[in-house]
């Protein structure tokens, strides 16, 4: 049982109940299908310091009981990168379960590309220039790139890679798994300063990068759907901002792309956009031209 593994339980575990000891940590611990062994206090306090590096949880100990807890806990909830190896860590958990009732779990397909993901993060940490053959749809060619890879990032069960050209123009996306004969030079370069993970997406939606200014879009949902846009809404900075009867008015604060109209018209007619004209009518035109197809 690896490190990360371990911690992913720990933090879990006094997210979810109160402050506890080592020894009432390694009482649950000991019941755990991962179970490998007595997590010793040296060991424990090198867990502490790496949840506390990786995740920026902090796990404290009240020294009046000698008890553990994680004093930040609203921050799990933000923290996108922790909430990912979770899910993927209780995955793996169930993994001798689920082939025991394989026949009972129903699967999408799985994400292609996701074994060039370690080789990209190992470019990205030793800041090395990376080459692949790329598959464009658009253009239905293969070509051979060199570029400085900046960071990857996940959207709709798919992985993409954050790319600079040589000749410091804009970034690209790359899907992964449009991706082959990928490797390492040992050229080096690093990423352009103003390319950080954090801010390049701002105000997008999904992986469309655009240069326009954020516009205040307004959204009427209908009915049943208005539960399903809170349970998971369209974007972060989605807010209900009034109701009525059968309806909620959603606000969003992005830059309107191809990636978001699409995630418009998966809704079907349970959703409108109000304002601003502009993306109306952008929505407008792309449902003529369906109906045309139709007629």
């Amino acid at each position: 049982m690896g490190k990360l593994e371990k911690c992913l339980y720990i933090v879990e575990l006094l997210s979810r109940s109160k402050p506890m000891s080592l020894r009432e940590i390694n009482g649950h611990w000991e019941y755990s299908s991962l179970y490998d062994g007595e997590i010793l206090p040296k060991s424990f306090g090198r867990y502490r310091e790496y949840v506390s590096a990786v995740f920026a949880i902090d796990i404290e100990c009240d020294k009046r009981t000698n008890k553990y807890y994680i004093a930040n806990p609203d921050y799990i909830e933000n923290n996108a990168l922790y909430k990912y190896l979770l899910s993927a860590f209780h995955v793996e958990a169930l993994v001798e379960l689920a082939m025991k009732h394989k026949d009972c779990v129903v699967l999408e397909e799985a994400p292609s590309g996701v074994e060039y993901l370690q080789l990209i993060l190992k470019a990205i940490d030793q800041g090395v220039i990376i080459e692949f053959d790329y598959h464009s749809f658009n253009k239905q060619t293969v070509t051979r790139q060199r570029l400085i890879p900046c960071f990857v990032k996940a959207w709709e069960n798919r992985w993409y890679l954050i790319a600079e050209p040589l000749s410091r123009k804009t970034p690209t996306v790359y899907a992964l798994e449009r991706i082959s004969n990928l490797y390492m030079t040992e050229e080096r370069a690093a990423p352009s300063s103003e390319i950080k993970p954090q801010t390049y997406f701002d105000g997008c939606f999904g992986v469309n990068h655009e240069d326009r200014p954020p516009q205040l879009i307004k959204l009427k949902v209908y009915g049943s759907q208005v539960d399903y846009i809170k349970a998971r809404p369209l974007h972060e900075s989605q807010q209900e901002i009034k109701t009525g009867d059968g309806w909620s008015i959603f606000s969003y604060w992005l830059r309107p792309s191809y990636n978001f109209y699409q995630a418009l018209l998966w809704h079907r007619e349970k959703a409108e956009v109000l304002e601003p004209a502009e993306v109306r009518n952008e929505v407008k035109d792309i449902v003529e031209k369906m109906r045309n197809m139709y007629i």
